[in-house]
């Protein structure tokens, strides 16, 4: 069996401890903000009730990261990650772009239109909206930043 991160090391350890005292566990989740864990609950549930960089863990060891949004309204989805490797702090993913031709053309398209908002409203916007096949070309997921902006997929 490999080796789990500090997130799936510490829920073991609480259901190794609920077994030892002899009590079965009616949460098949349990969330954990960065090590800490903050709840528990019979079901993953919508993203919306957890703050982004929240880990969810079930009891089977699969580890899901809430990604996108903003602290005040929550997380914009789940992400599936491993189990093996720890989760940086997360204000949002950002992304590592695919140094294909079509995602560099939609990275430059994608600069282009930032600069132009800076330019005109003195900030950069919250997040900009693209379609999935755009978002999946340069390897993104919906939540992800880039610089500093949250990247949403169009429905």
């Amino acid at each position: 069996m490999k080796p789990l991160n500090r997130v799936g090391r510490k829920a073991q350890t609480i259901i190794r401890v609920a077994n030892e005292k002899g009590r079965t566990l009616s949460c098949t989740f349990y969330f954990f903000n960065g090590s800490e864990f903050v709840a528990s609950s019979d079901r993953l549930g919508p993203a919306r009730m957890v703050r982004p960089g929240t880990v969810a863990v079930s009891k089977s060891g699969r580890q899901w990261l809430a990604v996108g949004g903003d602290h005040t309204n929550g997380a914009a989805g789940w992400r599936f990650v491993s189990s093996q490797v720890d989760q940086p702090p997360v204000g949002g993913d950002v992304v590592r772009f695919i140094d294909n031709p079509r995602a560099l053309k939609i990275r430059a398209n994608l600069d282009a239109y930032l600069n132009y908002y800076q330019s005109v409203k003195g900030v950069l916007p919250r997040s900009v909206v693209l379609r999935r096949e755009q978002l999946k070309a340069c390897g993104a997921s919906p939540g992800q930043f880039y610089k500093g902006v949250c990247l949403e997929a169009y429905a």
